[in-house]
């Protein structure tokens, strides 16, 4: 007789409805789930412009997901830019100021800052590009950087940001990791919602330029030292063009924001709003109309207590500029004010912006040693000794002295050297640049009426021309020659 065991009977009815049960559960959830990323996409999308399916990429939960499923190796691509990340160390933020509705030229930068964290040394370097910089075009003419936003935003509405950090990541050489734009209007609610800031006013500065809401112009002013600042007030300080005390350039403008920035940094930690998830939600919101990034509320909490790990000693700030020696040279073209790169070379600014942690002593060491040129009109065309000066800046001279030499009907250029025969590679530049002449005139001394003793050098018709300058390496007496060769060196572009 056979047994049969009852206590391992298996009912497959039951388990075949527990299964539906269970599949019908997965199923679900995984559309709620969906709608709920969707819906999230959906609201990420009408705020930033962009498509959904952009914003679903974006989204923490799926970038998670992505991590989960393909490893670690999904964080070395570069989210904005797409291109793997050989210095996951390095964290680097572009933030973007515009004017914003209402105001003319409202897509274009005027403040552009590139942050560079370092999160293994806990350092941060804030690199201040100026807003008339020249950026080279593909079609071989030039713009100034502050509209490069604004092409990107007339053709991609909603994306301008992003594809402008997407530029500069390629431009310079380096990943941007998150890009930030805000106009005016957010700045200032950004500053009252977090209740004032606390900023140590450098220079005490007038400005009786400043534009009101009604196109007028009305006087602002500030004193030198500590003074809390609403959303206005720290809007203006950080605004004003036409200061004076030395405040009136961009590259003070610059600087003054800086100093916003690293008050606003203090501000927040005061508050201990950086740790707080409900704090930082409630800024966003506050700024959330004004604002296109990049990064998700949920990026900007996960990155914000890091703010906290820096020490403002190890807070490093740069504003590239054309004082002498320095990165830049200005220059007009076409009557537009630009910015170049010293010797129309962009490698040492692409360095700094690499490296922003490097000490300005280092940087002046590994400086090349520029020729040294002074620069004389020998023709009628009022300005040439500028604009010749200017070209030469730019190709690698610094031009230190200039003025209208003693004669003014030189039909060729006249180069004097004054080196001996020792850089005659520049020599030769300038000779082929300036379709010139070298003078075999000898150089000698005399004493002016100063009772300074200066080297001179006896030109035609019993004319004499002094050189000012003791390291000066080349003296240029231009003549007509040069003219036509310099009058359109340079093309440029403004579109916006």
């Amino acid at each position: 007789m056979s047994s049969v065991n009852f206590l391992n009977h298996i009912d497959h009815d039951a388990v075949a409805r527990r299964k539906t049960l269970a599949l019908a559960g997965v199923f679900t959830l995984f559309v709620t789930m969906i709608a709920f990323v969707g819906a999230a996409a959906s609201y990420q999308s009408v705020s930033h412009g962009t498509s959904v399916m952009t914003e679903f990429s974006r989204l923490p939960v799926i970038n998670e997901a992505r991590q989960f499923v393909f490893g670690s190796s999904a964080l070395d691509a570069n989210t904005l830019t797409g291109k793997t990340d050989n210095e996951p160390n390095l964290l680097r933020i572009l933030v973007l100021g515009i004017s914003g509705p209402g105001h003319d030229g409202s897509l274009l930068t005027d403040s552009i800052m590139l942050a560079t964290v370092d999160l293994d040394t806990k350092k941060v370097g804030i690199v201040s590009i100026p807003r008339d910089t020249a950026y080279p075009r593909v079609d071989g003419t030039f713009e100034k950087i502050n509209a490069v936003h604004a092409y990107e935003e007339q053709d991609h509405p909603g994306e301008g940001a992003v594809r402008t950090a997407q530029k500069f990541s390629d431009f310079f050489g380096v990943n941007i990791d998150h890009v930030v734009r805000i106009d005016f209007r957010g700045f200032a609610a950004f500053i009252d919602a977090i209740g004032d800031v606390n900023v140590d006013v450098e220079k005490s500065f007038s400005d009786n330029q400043y534009p009101t809401p009604d196109d007028l112009w009305q006087t602002i002013s500030f004193k030198k030292g500590p003074q809390t600042m609403d959303g206005a007030t720290a809007l203006i300080y950080a605004r004003s063009r036409h200061g004076n005390n030395g405040e009136g350039s961009d590259f003070a403008r610059a600087r003054r924001q800086q100093l916003i920035m690293l008050a606003v940094r203090q501000k927040l930690l005061s508050l201990n709003t950086l740790a707080d998830p409900g704090k930082l939600a409630n800024l966003y919101q506050a700024v959330t109309s004004h604002l296109q990034s990049d990064m998700t509320p949920w990026d900007a909490i996960k990155l914000a207590p890091l703010v906290q790990d820096f020490k403002p000693e190890n807070i490093t700030s740069k504003v590239l500029t054309d004082a002498p020696d320095n990165e830049l040279v200005a220059a007009t073209v076409n009557g537009s004010f630009l910015l170049f790169p010293r010797a129309n070379n962009w490698t040492r600014i692409k360095e700094i912006i690499k490296d922003p942690f490097a000490s300005t002593e280092q940087r002046e060491k590994d400086a090349p040693k520029l020729s040294r040129i002074e620069v004389k009109n020998g023709t009628l065309h009022t300005g040439l000794a500028l604009q010749i000066s200017n070209n030469l800046n730019i190709d690698g001279f610094s031009a230190q002295n200039m003025g209208n030499a003693n004669r003014r009907n030189y039909a060729r250029t006249v180069l004097v050297d004054l080196t001996e025969g020792k850089k005659s590679d520049e020599l030769a530049k300038l000779r082929r640049q300036l379709d010139a002449d070298v003078s075999l005139s000898a150089v000698t001394a005399a004493v002016g009426s100063d009772g300074t003793v200066r080297r001179v050098i006896n030109t035609a018709a019993s004319n004499q021309e002094t050189i000012y300058n003791e390291d000066t390496d080349f003296l240029i007496l231009l003549g007509e020659s040069s003219y036509q060769p310099v009058a359109n060196s340079y093309a440029t572009q403004t579109r916006p």
